[in-house]
Protein backbone atom coordinates (compact mmCIF):
# COMPACT_ATOMS: atom_id res chain seq x y z
CA UNK A 1 0.00 0.00 0.00
CA UNK A 2 2.85 2.21 0.57
CA UNK A 3 4.43 1.64 -2.60
CA UNK A 4 1.10 3.06 -4.13
CA UNK A 5 1.06 5.82 -2.30
CA UNK A 6 4.08 7.02 -3.63
CA UNK A 7 3.31 6.31 -6.97
CA UNK A 8 0.33 8.41 -6.37
CA UNK A 9 1.96 11.56 -4.84
CA UNK A 10 4.64 11.65 -7.40
CA UNK A 11 1.93 10.96 -9.91
CA UNK A 12 0.20 14.38 -8.39
CA UNK A 13 3.49 16.45 -8.43
CA UNK A 14 4.17 15.86 -11.70
CA UNK A 15 1.05 17.08 -12.92
CA UNK A 16 1.22 20.30 -10.69
CA UNK A 17 4.65 21.27 -12.20
CA UNK A 18 3.16 20.69 -15.64
CA UNK A 19 -0.08 22.54 -14.91
CA UNK A 20 2.42 25.10 -13.31
CA UNK A 21 4.40 25.40 -16.41
CA UNK A 22 1.43 25.43 -18.61
CA UNK A 23 -0.78 28.27 -16.89
CA UNK A 24 2.56 30.56 -16.25
CA UNK A 25 3.49 29.97 -20.45
CA UNK A 26 -0.54 31.14 -21.29
CA UNK A 27 -0.47 33.89 -18.99
CA UNK A 28 2.68 34.95 -20.10
CA UNK A 29 0.72 35.50 -23.91
CA UNK A 30 -2.17 36.52 -22.48
CA UNK A 31 -0.50 39.25 -20.58
CA UNK A 32 1.17 40.41 -23.84
CA UNK A 33 -1.82 40.31 -26.16
CA UNK A 34 -3.49 42.44 -23.08
CA UNK A 35 -0.61 45.36 -23.19
CA UNK A 36 -0.73 45.64 -26.58
CA UNK A 37 -3.94 45.62 -27.42
CA UNK A 38 -4.25 48.62 -24.46
CA UNK A 39 -1.89 50.36 -25.56
CA UNK A 40 -3.20 50.16 -29.49
CA UNK A 41 -6.75 50.96 -28.80
CA UNK A 42 -6.66 53.00 -25.70
CA UNK A 43 -3.36 55.25 -25.63
CA UNK A 44 -2.63 55.10 -29.91
CA UNK A 45 -6.57 55.12 -30.40
CA UNK A 46 -6.51 52.65 -32.81
CA UNK A 47 -3.66 54.45 -34.93
CA UNK A 48 -1.34 51.37 -34.50
CA UNK A 49 -3.54 48.57 -34.29
CA UNK A 50 -3.02 45.23 -34.41
CA UNK A 51 1.07 46.31 -34.66
CA UNK A 52 1.63 46.97 -30.70
CA UNK A 53 -0.71 43.97 -29.82
CA UNK A 54 1.22 41.67 -32.83
CA UNK A 55 4.77 42.93 -30.93
CA UNK A 56 3.44 42.73 -27.26
CA UNK A 57 2.50 39.05 -27.75
CA UNK A 58 6.07 38.36 -29.48
CA UNK A 59 7.23 39.47 -26.52
CA UNK A 60 4.90 37.01 -24.48
CA UNK A 61 5.63 33.92 -25.70
CA UNK A 62 9.31 35.07 -25.43
CA UNK A 63 8.82 35.40 -21.48
CA UNK A 64 7.05 32.25 -21.83
CA UNK A 65 9.67 30.73 -23.36
CA UNK A 66 12.06 31.77 -20.85
CA UNK A 67 9.59 30.68 -17.89
CA UNK A 68 9.67 27.18 -19.26
CA UNK A 69 12.75 27.19 -19.56
CA UNK A 70 13.43 28.69 -15.83
CA UNK A 71 10.75 26.70 -13.93
CA UNK A 72 11.67 23.24 -15.85
CA UNK A 73 15.07 23.76 -14.48
CA UNK A 74 13.86 25.07 -11.00
CA UNK A 75 11.53 21.82 -10.72
CA UNK A 76 14.52 19.40 -12.21
CA UNK A 77 16.64 20.74 -9.19
CA UNK A 78 14.23 20.22 -6.77
CA UNK A 79 13.56 16.68 -7.71
CA UNK A 80 17.51 15.69 -8.32
CA UNK A 81 18.10 16.60 -4.54
CA UNK A 82 15.69 14.80 -2.90
CA UNK A 83 13.72 15.44 0.53
CA UNK A 84 15.42 18.06 2.55
CA UNK A 85 16.52 17.55 5.95
CA UNK A 86 13.42 18.66 7.24
CA UNK A 87 11.68 16.16 5.44
CA UNK A 88 13.47 13.58 6.63
CA UNK A 89 12.79 14.35 10.00
CA UNK A 90 9.32 14.73 9.46
CA UNK A 91 9.11 11.31 7.87
CA UNK A 92 11.13 9.79 11.03
CA UNK A 93 8.64 11.12 13.46
CA UNK A 94 5.79 9.22 11.50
Amino acid sequence: MGKVKEELGQLLRSLSVASTITLSIVFSIFAGVLAGYYLDTKVFDGKTYPWLTIICMGFGIGGGIKNFFIMTKRFSNMKNKGPSDEEKKTEGDR
